[in-house]
């Protein structure tokens, strides 16, 4: 009997969970948007392309999403260790909104949304997923403010690492400083594109792409994607 999109939501859904990730966050992964797990609730059964890619974000197998074999493992993997058995160490730093930054691009002054960071206080600490094992520095932020909506909403939170450099196309966290070295904000969007003097950085709500000088970038670090956590690259 051919499985239902109700079926394969339930069963991906169960494996989200299993993640400590929201079926937003596997939608958003998989597709590109948020919508995906919610469609199949609705009785709506995606692309064998968008299928594959959700069993992928998952780690795990379009049969087992179809119910046709039992174990969720993919061949030739380990099973992946208990998440209850993970390390609660990684640093998560304190973030608040912060007054708007007017930035010139092509001669018009544009108001982007910007987000006061403290890098030395630890408010929490959250799950060291397998993918960063490893990677002792990486930090999570919660997301404030709706520009990366519908990418993230405020209260989303994310998980940064330092081990690699931003590559165009990734969603980054962009350290901004004031005149000294000091850190004062930060702001989330996504890297699309660069040159010697300046980064193009977009975000989403309302829609807005512009020039951020390097000058004003003490640090950029990539924001993780689902796969990465799980350590499937």
């Amino acid at each position: 009997m051919k499985a239902t999109a109700e079926e394969v939501a339930a069963r991906a859904s169960e494996l989200a969970a299993q993640k400590r990730l929201t079926d937003r966050e596997v939608s958003i992964d998989a597709t590109g948007k948020p919508d995906l797990l919610r469609d199949m609730r609705r009785g709506r059964m995606p692309s064998a392309e968008r299928l594959q890619a959700l069993a992928d974000t998952l780690s795990t197998t379009v049969d087992f999403l179809m119910g046709r074999t039992p174990s969720s493992v993919r061949p030739g993997e380990d099973p992946p260790a208990s998440m209850d058995r993970l390390p609660r160490d990684v640093p998560v730093f304190g973030t608040a909104l912060g007054a708007n930054l007017d930035v010139e691009d092509g001669g018009t002054v544009v108001s982007v949304e910007m987000t006061i960071i403290e890098m030395t206080d630890v408010i929490d600490r959250v799950l060291r997923h397998p993918g960063i094992a490893g990677d002792m520095d990486a930090y999570s932020l919660t997301v404030v403010g709706q520009s990366m909506s519908p990418r993230w909403d405020d209260g989303d939170p994310i998980y940064i690492t330092t081990k690699r450099q931003a590559s165009l196309g990734d969603y980054v966290v962009a350290q901004i400083r004031d005149g000294s070295e000091e850190v004062v904000c930060a702001m989330v969007k996504k890297l699309i594109g660069r040159r010697s003097d300046a980064l193009q950085l977009e975000q989403f709500n309302p829609p807005l792409r512009f020039w951020l000088p390097l000058t004003m970038v003490a640090r950029l670090h990539p924001v993780l994607t689902p796969r990465e956590l799980a350590g499937q690259y």
